[in-house]
């Protein structure tokens, strides 16, 4: 956040049910969480204020449940949040971050939605206030044993998803980065130039770099079960990478709301050369399958898409 003491953090409901989540703040600094949406308080909600597609249907009912999320400091110089929305069918929520004395709050500004056959995980913004997203398997496949048969191929190894773009001004084209179609895309990201995607394949063990432009594949560099990717304070990527079993990752996933001890790793990329370093490893308590690593100063806060905590580390900074 621009304050560089607050975390936006998004808390999902249960993973593919109709459960409510929200977005909340979280203070790093006094370790209070406070409602950012949904919450009573109304911020500057402007008349005719649209930063999505105009087929949106309107505003996020009570299954709001959001999983990846982006805050970016658009060319007007105003401050968007976008939040993938499992919980109404699949959308990308739309917001303007705002400040009222020393709190922060969120103004719902439209939103996009996908083809139906979308299943987004992670969203990473644009500064002309597009977004390029993960799409992880198609949403519309037949159920077998209690799962998408849309999981069971990306788990097998199809090339279940890709990397897409949505632009303001092509509000109804989603153009897929042919460079970057895997099975079970996850985690994004986006250089400072905006030229470049770096994208999690998740059930490729790998990590892509991906030009933006073209869609064509840059480089990419062998991670197990990779998850979100974040950029530290220092220009490297920090990624969250999930090495325990599989079996015990579906137990964890079919319990979501129960702290899971999966083991984990958070691993460093030099975007440059796609070299990697192991920065933090653990399984067990007091948290495991940390999905996202977010620095903040000399500290990194890990969450997870399941249990109640986030963990905090210390973090070195790398070698020059």
């Amino acid at each position: 956040m621009p304050d560089r003491k607050t975390l936006l953090v998004s808390q999902v409901g249960t993973l593919g049910l109709p459960s409510p989540g929200s977005l909340v703040f979280f203070d790093a600094q006094t370790l209070k969480i406070r409602a950012a949406y949904p919450t009573a308080a109304v911020f500057n909600e402007l008349a005719g204020e649209n930063w999505g597609a105009s087929n949106c249907p309107g505003k996020p009912a009570a299954e709001f449940s959001p999983l990846g999320i982006s805050v970016k400091q658009r060319d007007d110089g105003r401050w968007q949040v976008a939040a993938v929305n499992h919980g109404q069918g699949m959308r990308v929520e739309m917001f303007e971050l705002l400040k009222t004395g020393e709190q922060f709050g969120l103004s719902w500004r439209g939103c996009v939605v996908p083809p139906a056959e979308v299943s987004m995980n992670s969203v990473v913004l644009l500064r002309n206030g597009g977004f390029v997203a993960s799409h992880m398997f198609d949403r519309t496949a037949p159920n077998l044993f209690g799962l998408s048969t849309g999981i069971w191929k990306s788990q097998l190894g199809f090339d279940t998803g890709y990397a897409f773009e949505w632009l303001p001004a092509a509000e109804q084209e989603f153009r897929v980065l042919k460079g970057s179609r895997g099975p079970f895309l996850n985690g994004i990201e986006l250089s400072a130039d905006e030229r470049t995607v770096f994208v999690s394949v998740t059930s490729g063990n790998e990590v892509r770099k991906i030009d933006r432009g073209s869609g064509d594949l840059l480089a990419a560099v062998r991670i197990e079960r990779p998850d979100n990717i974040r950029w530290d304070e220092h220009g490297f990527l920090l990624v969250a990478s999930l090495t325990g079993s599989r079996l015990e990752n579906l137990s964890c996933i079919k319990n979501t709301g129960e702290n899971c001890g999966l083991a984990f790793d958070i691993v460093r990329i030099n975007p440059e050369n796609m070299a990697t370093q192991e920065v933090f490893k653990h399984a067990g308590p007091p948290m495991g399958a940390a999905t996202v690593a977010q620095q903040l100063g000399d500290s990194i806060y890990l969450g997870s898409f399941t249990g109640d905590r986030i963990l905090k580390i210390p973090y070195k900074s790398p070698a020059k």
